[in-house]
This record gives C-alpha cells, sequence and structure tokens, in this order.
C-alpha cells in the first residue's frame, strides 16, 4: 500500500512540476518574427493568400534601385504541448511585415506584383517545411535550442533560395524565371 502511495505522490509532483515549467519563460523563446511587431503589421498565408498593392504601408526609400521592397518574416507557433511527453506541436506561416514594405508607385505592375507574391509564398513554404520537421522529430518543448535550430536552418534556406530568385529574375524583371520558380515552388523543388 505504501508503494501505490509514493508512486502516486511521485506522478502528481511530476505532472505538477511539468504544468510549473510550461509558464516559464523557456516556452516562449521559440522564434517568431511575427510576435516582435505591432498588431496589423504582419499578414501572412495564414490569413491573406493574394497581396495587394495596399499590403505595402511603408513609404518608398527613393535612392533605392529596387523597385519594391517586401520584408518576409516567419512565424512559428505553438499550437499545442502533450501533457505526459512533453512533445511540442507547432504551426508555422510565412508572411511580410506591411509597415516595412514598400513599393515605389510609378514602378507598380502585374509582373512586379507576381515577383513580390511568389517571394511571399517561397517565405510560407519554407515556415511549413520547418512545422514539418518539427513536428515530425517529436521534440520536448523544453528543447528551445534544438526547436531555434530547425527554424533557423530552414531561415537560412530560404534566404539561400530568395537570393537565388532575385538574381535569375533581375529583382522581378524576367518575367520567365519568375513563371520557372512559381512551376519549382508547384513541384515542391526550391
Amino acid at each position: 500500500m505504501i508503494r501505490i502511495t509514493l508512486t502516486f505522490l511521485a506522478l502528481c509532483l511530476t505532472l505538477f512540476t511539468f504544468g510549473q515549467g510550461k509558464n516559464q519563460e523557456k516556452w516562449e523563446k521559440v522564434i517568431s518574427e511575427m510576435t516582435k511587431v505591432n498588431e496589423g503589421d504582419t499578414i501572412s498565408l495564414r490569413s491573406k493568400d493574394i497581396l495587394e498593392w495596399s499590403d505595402f504601408k511603408m513609404l518608398p526609400e527613393l535612392n533605392k534601385d529596387l523597385n519594391a521592397h517586401i520584408e518576409l518574416t516567419f512565424g512559428v507557433f505553438t499550437k499545442k504541448v502533450n501533457v505526459w511527453t512533453g512533445v511540442i506541436t507547432v504551426e508555422s506561416y510565412g508572411g511580410i511585415r506591411r509597415d516595412l514594405s514598400w513599393v515605389n508607385s510609378l514602378r507598380k505592375s502585374q509582373q512586379l506584383l507576381n515577383y513580390l507574391q511568389l517571394k511571399y509564398e517561397i517565405a510560407h513554404f519554407f515556415a511549413k517545411q520547418s512545422e514539418k520537421e518539427i513536428n515530425s522529430r517529436k521534440i520536448n518543448a523544453g528543447n528551445v535550442n534544438k526547436i531555434n535550430g530547425i527554424i533557423e536552418t530552414h531561415l537560412n534556406a530560404r534566404d539561400k533560395a530568395l537570393n537565388e530568385f532575385d538574381i535569375e529574375s533581375n529583382f522581378g524583371n524576367n518575367a520567365e524565371v519568375i513563371d520557372k520558380w512559381k512551376q519549382k515552388l508547384h513541384n515542391n523543388e526550391i
């Protein structure tokens, strides 16, 4: 009888300790750029599929050689944490910072918007790749460094792909390359 009581108390203590840890700061250290801005300053493919010119809120930097700038962001959010195992399940979204994205109104064209839309979708693709990897590895939510390492890997891959896309498309000036990259994204070949 004493063994059963001690086992029960140990289980209760474990669950109590786990529940307390969930409220500690470590649970909020997962990278999520989207939480670092004012409400309404970001949009993601979770809430909006198609970009519009009105999504570019910042005044254009006229001294730049670029026609537009899209400030991409990456959000990883805790969907749930298993009470028994501590395994985290996340949702990830690619998005843009509206407050830091701009377009030169004299340069607006459908091709430029298509280029920016594709960058938005590529960012989301890499966010979803990080989500799949984190969720498939069944990582304990307390292992923030491992989670952030996965996110960082996908952020670096996103940036590398987007730099390649910028160069190949001459920053959106080559419609054929934009179409080629749309197809690559559609086929998950990025």
